[in-house]
């Protein structure tokens, strides 16, 4: 009876054992981008489907309300280190707080001008006096005497200034003069006069410092795998990353759309559920149930059109026909064309 015993444990876990690594070995070949990976091996068709969502948007204004936008969450966490910001949608190249800091910087507003131009003096405001409307009277006679002092820039040349040897700041030399009645006069040591400073290209300095509002960052960019599961039998639309947006109208130098960050989707849901009444999806119906964004991520509560799709040459709707209006035609024709896959997979 003994030996029964024994032999049934044995072969239990030995049965045991054989799982736990088939388990071990079915999640290593699952999605590991994903928040809710399935295994390769389930995986019965998959697309990977680009979507550009407006947050302004009436869909997406709930994820956008005031003081709880969702661009604010995503950078601010960012910046103290919570989440991990990359370059692009493939996650492989970490962006530091300074680069997103410099990404960031809202272009020179200083009258078109550049930091070279802003340097070499350009952008200075004009001067009171000394202009064409400039009516001081001139004596004839100083003219010549000022003419031989002026070095060419409107002011009298100066004496060079004594250089240090290194040892303390050298002592003005003394020399004398005979004076008319035969007095020495001792000359006086040169006068230095302080340069001030120039408030206008502090302020102009200061200016391009500044950084975008987070609600001025309204455009988001959702990178997603249209999957289908043949083990369940349904349809998952599995989030891979988000990559914020700087809008083309807040760009004026060159009017495109410029990318910030990019953030891997498993490690945003990680930080919306670590505070769920903070990270909020704002219900405009009934604030009572305002619900957690990454709920509001897994229930689809927002609107994003379909710019890309997975193919070859990996081009956008816009760059394989040519214009907005036929793009946008095309991306709704697409996003048909995929209700009507499902539908047939359905039936498989």
């Amino acid at each position: 009876m003994n030996g029964k015993t024994i032999a049934w444990s044995i072969l239990s876990l030995t049965m045991g054992s054989t799982m736990v690594f088939a388990q071990e070995k079915e999640d290593s070949t699952a999605n590991q981008f994903s928040s809710h990976p399935i295994s390769e091996g389930d995986v019965m068709m998959k697309r990977t489907l680009w979507r550009r969502v407006d947050l302004k948007e009436k869909q997406n204004s709930s994820m956008f309300s005031k003081n709880n936008e969702i661009t604010r969450y995503l950078l601010e966490a960012a910046k103290a280190g919570l989440i991990d910001a990359y370059t692009n949608d493939s996650c492989t190249t970490k962006l530091s707080s300074d680069l997103i800091h410099k990404k960031m910087l809202i272009p020179n507003q200083t009258a078109g001008l550049s930091a070279e131009e802003i340097a070499a003096g350009f952008g200075k405001p004009a001067n009171d006096a000394g202009g064409w409307d400039d009516k001081t009277k001139v004596d004839p006679k100083k003219t010549e005497k000022t003419a031989k002092a002026d070095d060419g820039w409107g002011a009298p040349a100066k004496k060079a200034a004594v250089e240090d040897d290194g040892w303390g700041a050298p002592k003005p030399k003394k020399s004398t003069k005979k004076g008319a009645k035969g007095k020495v006069v001792k000359e006086e040591p040169p006068v230095v006069v302080a340069v001030p400073v120039d408030t206008f290209q502090v302020a102009a300095t200061m200016a391009t410092e500044e950084e975008f509002f987070p609600d001025q960052i309204n455009l988001m960019e959702v990178k997603e795998d249209w999957t289908f599961d043949k083990k369940r039998s349904r349809l998952y639309m599995d989030i891979q990353a988000i990559t914020l947006l700087i809008p083309s109208d807040m760009n004026a130098a060159t009017g495109l759309e410029l990318p910030i960050a990019s953030f891997r989707y498993k490690d945003v849901e990680r930080l919306f559920r670590s505070d769920p009444k903070k990270y909020i999806w704002y219900n405009n119906k009934n604030t009572a149930q305002n619900k957690n964004l990454a709920d509001a991520f897994d229930l689809r509560l927002f609107y994003g059109r379909i710019t890309k799709y997975s193919n070859a040459a990996d081009k956008s709707f816009i760059d394989i026909y040519k214009g907005d209006k036929e793009a946008l035609i095309k991306s709704l024709n697409y996003e048909q064309e995929l209700m009507e896959l499902e539908h047939g997979l359905w039936e498989y």
